[in-house]
C-alpha cells in the first residue's frame, strides 16, 4: 500500500481532490494551501498530508491530527479519492487493530496476510458507510467498529463452518444409494474436497452458495464478512474443485 500510495499520493487528480476539501476547512486549508500564512503551505500534497498526521507529536498536535481525520470522514461522500486518502491515514491504526486481534489467529483466515487484507476491506466498508458524518470523536470510533466487525467475523465465521459442514455431512449420509443429483454430487464433490485439504473457510462459502443455496449477500449478512471476501473464498474453492 505504501508504494502504491507514494505514486497516487502526489497524482494531480489526488492534490486536486485534496485542495477542494481544504477549500472548504480553514485548519486544512492553512496546511494544504497555505491560507492565513505567508509561507509555501507546507502539506501540498496528499502524501505531505498523512506523513504531518503520522508524525504528530504532542498533545496539540495529536488533536490536530484526529481533528483532521473528522474532516476527512465528514468529506468522504464528495470525492472518490478521499476514502483512499483517510485509509492511509488510518493506516498505523488497523496494524494495532490487527496486532490486537492476533492477526486473524483462530479464525478461517489463511495467514496473518489474508486477515489483514479483509481488515483493510472493512476499513473501507466502515469509511463508505459513515461518509458524510461529523463524528467528534472520528479515529476512536473508526478503530473501534473495525475490530468490533472483525472479531465478530472471527466468530460467526467458524460458527457458519461448523453449521454448514455438518449439514453437509448429514444430508451425504441421508440420502444413503438413492440416485444422486447433480446438485448431490456437487455436495459431495465439496465434502471429499475439504476432507482431502480445500480449506475449511472455502469449503464452507462454497457449499452454502452453491448447494445450499445462499446468496454471497445472504452469507455476507450471516457472518459479518463482506462480498468480496467471499466471493474470493468461492472463487478460490471453484478453482479448486476443477483442478
Amino acid at each position: 500500500m505504501d508504494v502504491e500510495w507514494r505514486s497516487i499520493g502526489r497524482s494531480r487528480f489526488a492534490i486536486r481532490a485534496l485542495q477542494k476539501v481544504a477549500g472548504r476547512d480553514p485548519g486544512l486549508g492553512r496546511l494544504v494551501l497555505g491560507e492565513g500564512d505567508r509561507g509555501a503551505a507546507r502539506c501540498p500534497t496528499p502524501c505531505d498530508l498523512v506523513t504531518h498526521m503520522r508524525t504528530a507529536s504532542g498533545r496539540v498536535q495529536r488533536e490536530e491530527a484526529a481533528r483532521l481525520v473528522r474532516v476527512l470522514l465528514r468529506e468522504a461522500g464528495t470525492d472518490p479519492f478521499i476514502p483512499r486518502l483517510l485509509v492511509q491515514a488510518l493506516l498505523p491504526g488497523v496494524i494495532s487493530v490487527a496486532g490486537k486481534l492476533r492477526w486473524g489467529r483462530g479464525g478461517d483466515w489463511q495467514d496473518g496476510e489474508e486477515f489483514f487484507g479483509e481488515l483493510l476491506t472493512t476499513t473501507w466498508c466502515v469509511i463508505e458507510e459513515w461518509a458524510g458524518q461529523d463524528r467528534p470523536y472520528a479515529v476512536r470510533d473508526l478503530l473501534s467498529a473495525i475490530r468490533c466487525r472483525a472479531r465478530r467475523q472471527l466468530f460467526r465465521a467458524k460458527d457458519l463452518a461448523s453449521r454448514v459442514i455438518a449439514t453437509g455431512c448429514e444430508d451425504a449420509i441421508d440420502r444413503g444409494t438413492a440416485a444422486e443429483t447433480l446438485l448431490d454430487e456437487l455436495a459431495r464433490a465439496v465434502i471429499d474436497e475439504q476432507g482431502q485439504g480445500m480449506p475449511l473457510d472455502e469449503a464452507q462459502v462454497l457449499y452454502a452458495h452453491t448447494v445450499l443455496g445462499y446468496s454471497i449477500a445472504e452469507l455476507a449478512a450471516l457472518t459479518g464478512r463482506n462480498r468480496r471476501g467471499l466471493s474470493a473464498r468461492r472463487d478460490r474453492a471453484r478453482r479448486r474443485l476443477c483442478a
